[in-house]
């Protein structure tokens, strides 16, 4: 997966900045002598990841100046921090090693890219015309042992508006496995984590547990209690150093942008059973002979060139019938399946199954060996896009931007009414012009039966070939092999199939039935493998 892709789908606004101001050469507490000399600036931001730095500190973190201007005057600038971990700390901890492998690619990437974008940006605006647009991100280690690695990262960002947006988040890791960790996987007694939450606020904060409590919007499906919403969402902002359970809010995050940010400690004194006797700290960790900083040479970007956007194309929708454009004629390269291998169990863990095979999870956002595909328009939650826009493998140029909102709600005018549940996208490809698309909604067949098909539209005409029959696919992905495709639809208490349908009329040829509903098919040569609720499949594919 390139980079771009790669901060597609993982980064978050967290690896934003603002100015390129210098950190120096300073520890987190203080200055350590350290110069720039001693590290190997590469070139540009593709080979930022590969710097080394020979400190003798544990990690070294590497501020990366960005900026871009024209002729005239700077128009914007950005930096972000590199973190390098010494020889002997890769060797104690291999799998941490290669997390910062991965987040130094992503950052080193994404923010001169964003400078580049913003410095356009800032070319064009009239209000703030002699005023730098910036982009800045910043990586503070809060703890480094064998049980957790945690570090906050920082950002500021301005591209025009009212006035600049600021914020921070956390990542906290298991240093040996290199998994994160979730919030509530380090707590004891998470019931007690909401009172004590607003306990500290108010004693911080004096009166404003006013406001955060108007503040909050519950959304459906929501828990009353946004601290509770908050832990299963895993949003906090977190550490845990010898002092207990450090929370930090950002601005918008519980309350207006003008109450500002919020600190607070949960302390093991207080509250003794909050965290895991694994995870507190019995003393202070002195950061600065762990973490030192030093500055690389300025990254040079040019402004970034606009890109044509195709304008957005909004599919009609004919009928929820089965439906088939006139001309299109079936398919005669069909294959058939036979079962090889069925082994049930109580839960099938479809990420374990995945990694077991050497596969990766498929949904809406994901790319082929031709296109990349990014859900757009999204209609409720949960990544329920009812919008397309399909890009080349490096993500730098759109190729097609399609509405299928008709497709997904209606109206159907055929049937004079909408759907009675929001219909999304639930996966796509393009195989030889032809846009495959999967569209349902969350929930039983009874709550909206014209749901869960499988439709099929020409990219140079923009036409309809075919709506299938409904209630045939609400799988995460779908395959298209030779002129079939392979999908699968079922649910609680509603019958579990994998069906066969030819790929140019959409029409149904065989149904195969499973133990439950399958959630993922992969294809490897001549073997189709199959994922449901409870049961692993493997089918031999004969053409």
């Amino acid at each position: 997966m390139k980079n771009k892709k790669a901060v597609a789908i993982f980064m978050l606004a967290s690896v934003c900045l603002s100015a390129c101001t210098s950190v120096g050469n300073n520890s987190d507490d203080g200055g350590n002598g350290v110069t720039s000399e001693s590290i190997e600036s590469s070139e540009g931001a593709e080979k930022t990841s590969e710097t080394t730095v020979n400190t003798g500190y544990p990690i070294t973190l590497v501020n990366h100046a960005v900026t871009s201007s024209n002729e005239e005057r700077e128009l914007c600038t950005g930096s972000y921090t590199e973190i390098v971990l010494s020889d002997e700390y890769k060797e104690k901890y291999p799998k941490l090693a290669e997390y910062f492998a991965s987040y130094n690619d992503n950052i080193s990437y994404e923010i001169p890219e964003r400078v580049s974008e913003y410095a356009s940006w800032a070319l064009e605006d009239t209000f703030y015309e002699n005023v730098a647009y910036f982009e800045e991100n910043n990586v503070t280690i809060e703890r480094l042992d064998d049980r957790l690695f945690s570090m906050t990262e920082s950002f500021e960002e301005f591209s025009g508006g009212a006035h600049p947006n600021h914020g921070a988040s956390s990542i906290n890791l298991d240093p040996v496995t290199g998994q994160m960790l979730r919030l509530d996987q380090v707590l004891n007694d998470s019931s007690v984590l909401s009172e004590a939450i607003r306990t500290e606020l108010e004693k911080a904060y004096p009166g404003i547990m006013e406001e955060v409590d108007s503040f909050y919007y519950q959304g459906e499906d929501e828990d009353p209690d946004q601290f509770v919403q908050k832990l299963k969402d895993d949003t906090y902002t977190w550490s845990i150093d010898a002092s207990g359970l450090r929370i930090h809010f950002s601005a918008y995050e519980i309350a207006s942008y003008a109450a500002g940010d919020f600190d607070i400690v949960l302390s093991v004194k207080d509250y003794p059973n909050l965290i895991q006797p694994a995870f507190q700290m019995s003393e202070v960790q002195d950061m600065t002979k762990i973490v030192t900083r030093t500055d690389a040479e300025t990254i040079k970007v040019e402004p970034k060139e606009s890109e044509t956007i195709p304008d957005s194309v909004k599919i009609a929708n004919p009928t929820w019938k089965s439906y088939k454009a006139e001309g299109v004629v079936a398919g005669t390269d069909h294959i058939t399946l036979t079962k090889t291998k069925e082994e049930k169990t109580d839960f099938l863990d479809t990420e374990v199954w995945a990694e077991k095979h050497g596969f990766m999870q498929e949904g809406l956002t994901h790319e082929d060996e031709n296109y990349f595909y990014s859900g757009v328009n999204e209609v409720s939650y949960g990544n329920t896009f009812q919008g397309l826009q399909i890009y080349d493998t490096n993500m730098e140029k759109m190729y097609y931007n399609f509405d299928l909102s008709e497709l997904c709600d209606g109206p159907d005018y055929e049937e004079e009414r909408v759907s009675a549940q929001n219909q999304f996208i639930r996966y796509a490809t393009v195989v030889d012009n032809i846009l495959y698309a999967e569209l349902g909604h969350w929930g039983y067949a009874s709550e909206e039966p014209w749901s869960s098909y499988i439709v099929a539209i020409d990219v140079n005409t923009n036409e309809l070939l075919f709506r299938s029959e409904p209630l045939v696919a609400n799988a995460w992905n779908f395959k298209v092999v030779g002129d079939t495709i392979i999908c699968g639809y079922g649910f609680t208490s509603e019958p579990d199939y994998i069906y066969l349908l030819d790929r140019f009329t959409g029409e149904k040829y065989e149904t195969i039935p499973v133990n439950s509903a399958a959630d993922q098919f992969q294809v490897v040569d001549d073997t189709l493998y199959v994922a449901t609720y409870n049961t692993a499949y493997e089918f031999s594919i004969s053409r």
